[in-house]
């Protein structure tokens, strides 16, 4: 028997636009997000952490049109830097207020009381700038929780939070040995951070919230499987940041310099060889991937022995046993000097950019900055209604 032809009926289409206006009634805005595609082909809005090797790291890939998607602290979302002692974590989140700064605001919560001023202004920090830079010291978790929803909702461009675990709960003073003191920190930070996402969503603000690393409560220690230490702030802060990074020491930066109470140069240790690793980046194709830099004490992220590292492993600094040459291709001119310092003291103004373009333009302009100074915000109890109502019975 001959099949018989079966018609296909074309699906009707729903009517999105008014479906949306329905499910939105009685909200204060529209939930929709209007995509540009101009926007599709420029970087993610971002602050620069003013280390080159991090930013290359957390950029991505290039496009067709020559951009990488994030070359720096996406703004609008959530960045979790964790990691041991020595490895940069205070230093990158300095060095990333100094670069919000420059035409922006940064709000630095200080729950360790650490800061040290001198090194900040080192690192380029405007610390006597009220209008532009804060550093916040506050008492308890909650009122530092207080102040990161308030100036969030005045559009500060950079909110740093130092460390994420060491915010003292209310509770804790009321009760210091309770049994309720038990996962207290990281409860809150679980209840607080999905609303405060949406508060920066909306206001543009990065944050950074720095983590340390602690051995873990519990279980068999060094005798069972799996990682013995974990980030402190509970699981919210991995499951609500958008950019995840660990930072470890890998190394010892030494050189030698004269010592006049020995009399002869001695060996000494400038600094850490550190490394970056994403453990989680919503932002670019950079998961997994990792950094090498170099901290200098007194001084921060070296730049220019990144540039140069990656200049000798490109070949475009030459080694011959101690001395080192490199060709300057605007006028073809050589340079050439004994040790690696000797060298690096020896060469011309303006060398950082011209060797950078050589070894390759890792970053991309930063997003769109500015905002009111921090002197200009105002108290707004509405934005804390939603914080009132979870932390307000403490």
């Amino acid at each position: 028997m001959p099949k018989k032809k079966v018609t296909e009926t074309k699906r009707k289409m729903p009517d999105l636009t008014a479906i949306l206006g329905e499910a939105e009634k009685g909200q204060k805005g529209s939930a929709l997000v209007e995509l540009d595609t101009e926007s599709l082909t420029k970087s993610i809005p971002h602050i620069s952490t003013g280390s080159l090797a991090i930013d290359y790291l957390i950029g991505g890939k290039e496009n067709s049109k020559g951009v990488r998607p994030c070359p720096g602290i996406p703004r609008g979302k959530i960045t979790n830097i964790y990691g041991l002692a020595g490895a940069g974590k205070t230093t990158v989140a300095l060095q990333t207020a100094a670069t919000a700064c420059e035409d922006g605001t940064c709000v630095y919560i200080d729950f360790e009381n650490e800061v040290e001023p001198r090194y900040a202004k080192a690192l380029g920090v405007p610390v006597t700038d009220k209008s532009r830079f804060m550093l916040l010291q506050p008492e308890t978790l909650e009122q530092g929780m207080k102040l990161m929803v308030k100036f969030a909702s005045a559009g500060v461009d950079l909110i740093v939070v130092d460390s994420v675990g060491a915010g003292v709960p209310e509770k804790f003073f009321a009760d210091p040995g309770g049994q309720q003191q038990v996962g207290l920190l990281a409860q809150k930070w679980s209840q607080f951070l999905p609303i405060f996402k949406k508060k920066i969503s909306d206001s543009k603000t990065a944050v950074i919230g720095i983590s340390q690393l602690r051995e873990k409560m519990g279980g068999m220690g060094g005798f069972g499987s799996g990682p013995t230490r974990d980030a402190q702030g509970g699981n919210a802060w991995k499951y609500y940041s958008c950019l995840r990074m660990m930072l470890r020491v890998i190394g010892k930066d030494k050189g030698k310099e004269w010592d006049g109470m020995q009399q002869k140069i001695v060996e000494t240790v400038k600094g850490n060889i550190a490394r970056a690793s994403l453990d989680k980046c919503k932002v670019s194709d950079s998961v997994h991937h990792q950094q090498d830099y170099y901290l200098t004490s007194g001084v921060g992220v070296d730049n220019e022995r990144t540039i140069l590292e990656l200049a000798m492993k490109a070949s475009i600094v030459k080694k011959s046993g101690s001395w080192y040459s490199w060709t300057d291709p605007s006028n073809s001119q050589e340079h050439k000097g004994q040790g690696l310092e000797g060298f690096r003291n020896l060469l011309p103004e303006g060398w950082l950019a011209t060797m950078f373009n050589q070894v390759k333009p890792y970053l991309s302009e930063n997003g769109e900055k500015g905002s009111q100074g921090l002197e200009a915000v105002e108290s707004n109890a509405g934005d804390l209604e939603d914080f009132d109502k979870i932390f307000g019975d403490s």
